[in-house]
């Protein structure tokens, strides 16, 4: 039997054994009867990595981990993770990079704030939106409030507020089923500009992140305070943000989260004015720049974030409802502080694209209750709009508009546009650095 037979047999009898626990004994009483039929353990190391590099990353990462110490040592070494994120890449290179856009409605009952769309069939984003909406449906039982605020790569920002009123953080990768609460914040950073950034070295199995909270403002200000908690030291400290414009920075009204883009986290402001600042930057104060938005653009945009690569915001004109997308070009933080060049990467009008009679109509109907949702991650001409309870993708270079999902949770009066996340599967999952007293603990997570 050849190598990827072997790893199709093991993908299929790891789905009838495993998929309901965390792992599973091969060595005791409740042993899978697939082990005394295809006897892995006899493999050398060498010819078992070859065969489970073949396996989707959520069966790797959720079961054959935890099967055996020895499974334990090989998929925890990082030239597993380089032979895994190698053979991966491959396969990408072929396939679209499949990904799930995470829709938190704030002003919705909390059983039915979070919705999730796929965008393709796959079982591994299935298995992770399934515990997704899980672990929603708990934390909205044990706290008060539950919001999903920002996310970096595959690492989600969770906000609680708990039943005697503390205002809890979390940071959760719903594909190692990981969590870590962070420590509680004052209460006056209820409502606050969030962010999260992460770095991880594949060659050295070490990963660092950072949470950023700015209290919220009103004017345009030049010197602001933050708070960062950091991974490394599992603390909150203070800083001073010092903003070199002599206008100052003031956020935009939409909340939107972070980004992190390059090694930094950016903000937008009004007239999509971006702020960029290093919160791995332990000093007192963080110096950060500020990157003008387009001359052409509005008071208010509709959506900030990354596509191929490229930071981008949106705006939606009335009438006629114009969609323009503006891409930063040009930006290189070494040579150029940072500044890049915007260029209008599309300019498109609602009423003029082709899809079906009906959803033609529908959109012409609902104007006033079109936004710009998110934008695709990996293709440049495709961004996703929201009107009324429909995700519509939209096709920007072939102008066609089509259904890309329905969300039961709007009702005809909310007109409140969602937090929505797009969560990319990577090729190999951001483990989450355990805190000091967790790690003493450490040798419980071994199988035994």
């Amino acid at each position: 039997m050849g190598l990827n037979a072997c790893g199709s047999v093991l993908a299929a009898k790891i789905g009838a054994c495993g998929s309901t626990r965390m792992g599973f004994d091969v060595g005791g009483g409740d042993q899978c009867l697939w082990e005394s039929e295809f006897p892995l353990n006899d493999l050398p190391d060498c010819v078992l990595i070859e065969i489970l590099i073949l396996l989707p990353l959520p069966s790797v990462v959720l079961h054959c981990k935890w099967v055996s110490k020895r499974w334990f040592s090989l998929i925890s070494n990082p030239y597993f993770v380089r032979r895994f994120i190698a053979q991966h890449h491959q396969q990408k290179q072929q396939e679209e990079q499949p990904f799930m856009l995470l829709n938190h409605f704030f002003h919705c009952p909390s059983h039915k704030r979070l919705h999730i769309a796929n965008s393709s069939n796959k079982p591994e984003l299935k298995s992770i939106a399934a515990y997704l909406q899980s672990q929603d449906r708990v934390h909205s039982r044990n706290y008060l409030t539950n919001w999903l605020r920002a996310s970096c790569n595959d690492l989600l920002l969770c906000f609680h507020k708990a039943k005697d009123r503390a205002v809890i953080y979390s940071v959760m990768n719903p594909i190692t089923r990981q969590c870590r609460a962070l420590p509680p914040v004052p209460r006056r950073l209820l409502l606050n500009q969030v962010g999260i950034i992460c770095t991880y070295d594949y060659n050295n199995s070490s990963s660092s992140f950072r949470v950023v909270l700015i209290p919220n403002f009103s004017n345009k200000l030049k010197v602001f305070k933050v708070h960062i908690f950091s991974s490394d030291s599992s603390k909150w400290r203070e800083s001073v943000v010092l903003v070199p414009d002599q206008e100052g920075f003031e956020f935009s009204y939409c909340h939107f989260p972070a980004v992190p883009y390059k090694g930094l986290l950016f903000w937008c402001g009004r007239g999509g004015r971006l702020l960029g600042f290093d919160p791995y930057n332990n000093g007192r104060y963080c110096h950060s720049f500020v990157i003008e938005g387009p001359v052409e653009l509005a008071i208010y945009i509709d959506c900030f974030g990354v596509s191929q690569g490229r930071l981008r915001i949106s705006q939606i004109a009335f009438p006629g409802s114009r969609l323009e997308i503006w891409e930063l070009n040009d930006y290189d933080i070494d040579n150029n502080g940072g500044r890049g060049k915007w260029f209008l990467k599309h300019e498109v009008y609602i009423n003029e694209m082709v899809s079906e009679k009906w959803l033609i109509k529908y959109v012409n109907q609902n104007y006033d209750a079109l936004s710009v949702l998110a934008f695709h991650p990996n293709d440049g001409d495709i961004v996703y709009l929201l009107i009324k309870s429909k995700v519509v993708l939209c096709n920007l270079q072939s102008r066609t508009i089509e259904v890309f999902c329905d969300i039961p949770q709007i009702v005809p009066y909310n007109v409140f546009t969602p937090l929505a996340l797009t969560f990319v599967l990577p090729s190999w999952p951001t483990p989450i650095p355990s805190s000091p007293l967790q790690k003493q603990d450490a040798i419980a997570d071994c199988p035994q």
